[in-house]
């Protein structure tokens, strides 16, 4: 047993525990009794056993690793496929660019013109711009504390006014206010052309990702033990680069589990809806409509007398701001109105192509079906009457040197409602080249020739993306890599199994030579859960998009899906069988009932 404990020791630590005199001294003992020989062979035979049974594992071990190598070169492919997939759809945003003389570019140029005088501007959201200039610096710096992007984006204070009309003048929501309150934040989670709910929107002052979060407080939600693993395996990757400064300003004073939980809130409501055969639209509303009836959330501007934001105070109290929006509207209206009665600018009725185009009859949608009311749809004022008013009004202004200037991603103003570009507005860039007589760029051109080269070296070897049934899938390229693929994910899992068996075996023999007997073979158990962890990794970063690189451009592509779960649940791997039963016989011969 001493010679034996010695002897594991060194090999753990590199130090003994006997002298060269104590290892002699036992190694000259000599067997008194027939029962001390015994005892003697059996402990003796047992740890030749265990030695033999080390060797075996050790062999599973390196067949596991040698299997795992073979995929290697497949998993970095997965690993990276957010790469390709981004740089080709920055490579087709490019192949997207038309190629034309200069006879062309001027057409086209002045086709764009034309369209963006017909298309004109929408009388609502002229009258939200003429607001806003006519703000005196105070407010409109003000309204800019409250949101940053509301010089050019309405959505914010339109919220509110909703949120306003939802109040009809009390401090508090009735109930069935609140039902349509929820009903619009709700909705809000949805992105309808990406047909997937997102968090990191809000309606008005709420953020959808802090009733996610509400819902996660309520129901006792952690992060998940996987959670914990990316997290140090990015700290890692983090520490490993010199980025530790930058990503923890970038957590801020987050503790881990609140930013793992912030981080993989959507795939844990995910799987809760899935489970639970609900949706996140329905979650999302009740946990709000609980939450409502605590009070609201963060009070809306018609009835908050604070001046606190997130950043800095705002002079005014935000319901007297409120109130001045609602006056500066007002006004812009009425002066608009003026101008049009004049026939100094002129209207035309929105058409149903029109209703694609903007964006602020998506509000009177809303307003129609959540508040009852009938509300006459919005007119656009002409492009021509616009162009030619002779007052400085900013937008106006703004309106003219628009349409004066060629826009290559013109079609970005109505991505949001026209995906697909139906509307048939002239949003493409412009290259002046040589060309074919297909009309893509010359074999011989600068630009043909280093898209056929950026195109060869990002093309992917083992994969590629079919579309289905409106889905988007992440396939192999050939069944012979398919099937490699598969055989060593299952080695994997084999060699994960005999090693726990080895593992089970080695235990019990701890407790009959007091000694760790198992140390080398619990490293090679933790290589090869990396191992999985690896071949999980790979899987999961191939279906993740980087940047989204593309949306609004005509190149958004649906998020990656993969038609067989070829992850590893490697907590539901259990022990081999044969391989514990094949062992445990064999040394149950030579301790026998010990």
């Amino acid at each position: 047993m001493l010679l034996i404990q010695n002897e594991e020791e060194k090999a753990r630590t590199g130090k003994e525990i006997l002298t060269e005199a104590d290892e002699q001294a036992l190694l000259n003992w000599q067997a008194k009794t027939n029962e001390e020989v015994r005892e003697w062979n059996r402990y003796n035979g047992g740890w030749k056993l265990n030695g033999r049974a080390g060797i075996e594992a050790e062999f599973i071990y390196m067949q596991t690793l040698a299997e795992n190598y073979r995929k290697n070169i497949i998993s970095t492919e997965l690993a990276i496929y957010p790469f390709y997939r981004e740089h080709l759809n920055a490579l087709q945003a490019l192949k997207k660019i038309k190629i034309v003389d200069i006879k062309e570019a001027i057409e086209i140029t002045n086709k764009q013109r034309e369209q963006k005088l017909k298309d004109g501007l929408d009388f609502d959201y002229a009258i939200y711009q003429f607001a806003f200039e006519s703000l005196s610096d105070e407010i409109r710096k003000d309204i800019l504390t409250l949101d940053p992007e509301a010089e050019y984006e309405s959505s914010y204070l339109d919220d509110e006014e909703t949120t306003a009309d939802l109040l009809n003048g009390k401090n508090e929501l009735t109930k069935e206010a609140k039902e349509k309150y929820a009903e619009l934040v709700a909705d809000r989670s949805y992105n309808k052309f990406a047909k997937e709910y997102q968090l990191h929107g809000s309606f008005a002052n709420l953020p959808i990702m802090d009733i996610a979060k509400k819902w996660a407080k309520d129901k006792g939600i952690k992060p998940r033990q996987k959670d914990y693993e990316r997290l140090k395996k990015m700290n890692g990757e983090v520490e490993k680069k010199g980025l530790k400064k930058e990503f923890e300003k970038d957590i801020k004073h987050k503790s881990d589990e609140e930013w793992l939980l912030e981080n993989n809130l959507k795939e844990i409501l995910e799987d809760y809806a899935r489970d639970n055969k609900t949706t996140i639209k329905k979650i999302l509303k009740e946990t709000l409509l609980k939450w409502l009836e605590e009070d609201l959330p963060y009070p809306p501007l018609v009835i908050s007398e604070d001046k606190k934001t997130y950043d800095e105070d705002t002079k005014l109290p935000h319901n007297e701001l409120f109130k001045e929006w609602l006056k500066a509207k007002d006004k812009a209206r009425t002066t608009l109105q003026k101008l049009i009665d004049k026939g100094e600018l002129k209207v035309k009725d929105i058409t149903e192509q029109d209703e694609v185009n903007y964006p602020s009859l998506k509000r009177e949608d809303l307003l129609k079906k959540y508040l009852g009311k009938q509300y006459t749809r919005n007119k656009i004022i002409t492009g021509e009457s616009l162009y030619n008013f002779k007052d400085d009004f900013k937008f106006i202004k703004e309106f003219k040197e628009r349409v004066d200037r060629y826009d290559a991603n013109a079609g970005l103003i109505y991505a949001d409602n026209d995906p697909e570009h139906k509307s048939g507005h002239l949003d493409q860039e412009l290259l002046i080249a040589e060309k074919d007589k297909d009309g893509k760029p010359a074999i011989v051109s600068i630009f043909g020739m280093s898209l056929r080269e950026i195109e060869r070296a990002l093309r992917p070897h083992y994969f590629k993306e079919v579309e289905k049934n409106g889905e988007t899938y992440l396939e192999f390229e050939r069944d012979i890599i398919k099937k490699v693929f598969k055989e060593t994910r299952q080695s994997l899992i084999d060699g994960y199994a005999k090693l726990l068996a080895f593992q089970e075996i080695f235990r019990k023999l701890n407790k009959i030579y007091e000694a760790e007997t198992d140390h080398l073979l619990n490293q090679r158990i933790q290589s090869t859960s990396e191992f999985i962890d690896q071949h999980n990794f790979s899987l999961e970063n191939a279906l993740k998009d980087l940047t989204g690189f593309g949306i609004g451009f005509g190149l958004y592509k649906k998020p990656l899906k993969m038609k067989e779960n070829l992850f590893i649940k490697r907590d539901k791997i259990a022990p081999d069988a044969e391989t514990k039963r094949e062992w445990t016989e064999r040394f149950k011969e030579i301790f026998n009932d010990f």
